[in-house]
């Protein structure tokens, strides 16, 4: 007679198997899922925490030094420069009368402004200019180019202070050539062409658009309020910002001066 031993232990059917290989891939299916979101999700978060600090600085230096401004019949304190490519303009610069002390005269030396400016040869970085070395005298209100000229100088020389202010500045392609996303927009109240009207006798002092409404049959309080615009990409390579589009943030800014003109 022969014995048997049966052994107790036994093991895994192939069905057994083939169910349990499925559930483990399902479990490292959910945890790859679970750990790519938790990273998309964390790159998302940093993006827009780098994103929002280069907007607050823009914000703050811009606001603080237009709110500073210095302005008189003969130059309003804040004054876009704008470029130009075909019949599209891009007022990516602007000049700011800053006077350390007193103003010089009814019109701001170079070595009075403060310029905010796109660097032309790296259309993503916002530039604070200023050169107290330079003691010309600013260009006209109507001479475009030499604005654009001064600015140019100014990037160039050795005498400048030069503050990058941020390298995320969107920037898009116009022919060969790339222009920022930056613009700066200004509005006067009331305008010289209706304050030259009341002064001819052609319009009443008191008619005139007074923004805050402070005025007298001899003086009034004007309004220079500039506006600024622009976006921000978490990338300071401008190749790659027309595929941005999605991860470009938008971002907009205004600020106010007042000064008194008489009749």
């Amino acid at each position: 007679m022969t014995n048997r031993t049966h052994n107790p232990k036994r093991g895994l059917s192939l069905a057994e198997l083939l169910v349990a290989s499925a559930v483990m891939g399902i479990i490292c299916l959910s945890f790859g899922t679970l750990a790519m979101s938790v990273q998309m999700a964390n790159e998302y978060s940093q993006e827009k925490n780098l994103v929002g600090q280069h907007a607050r600085v823009i914000l703050q230096r811009i606001e603080r030094t237009m709110q500073g401004a210095h302005a008189t019949e003969s130059f309003p304190g804040i004054l876009p420069i704008t470029y130009y490519y075909t019949s599209y303009d891009f007022p990516q610069a602007v000049a700011i009368w800053d006077p350390a002390g007193d103003a010089l005269s009814s019109y701001p030396q170079v070595s009075e402004l403060v310029l905010f400016a796109i660097d032309p040869q790296n259309p993503n970085q916002l530039l604070e200019i200023r050169n107290k070395l330079d003691t010309r005298t600013a260009p006209g209100l109507a001479d475009e180019a030499g604005w654009r000229t001064l600015v140019a100088d100014l990037i160039d020389s050795s005498d400048s202070e030069i503050v990058e202010i941020s390298d995320l500045l969107r920037a898009g392609k116009a022919g060969s050539n790339y222009y920022s996303t930056l613009r700066f927009q200004t509005r006067v109240v009331p305008s010289d062409a209706d304050i030259a009207a009341a002064r001819a006798g052609s319009l009443d002092w008191e008619d005139l658009n007074w923004a805050t409404s402070i005025y007298s049959s001899k003086a009034g309080v004007r309004q220079v309020w500039c506006h600024f615009e622009w976006q921000l990409v978490p990338s300071s390579d401008v190749s790659q910002h027309s595929g941005l589009r999605e991860q470009a943030v938008p971002f907009f800014g205004s600020s106010a001066i007042y000064y008194q003109v008489t009749k």
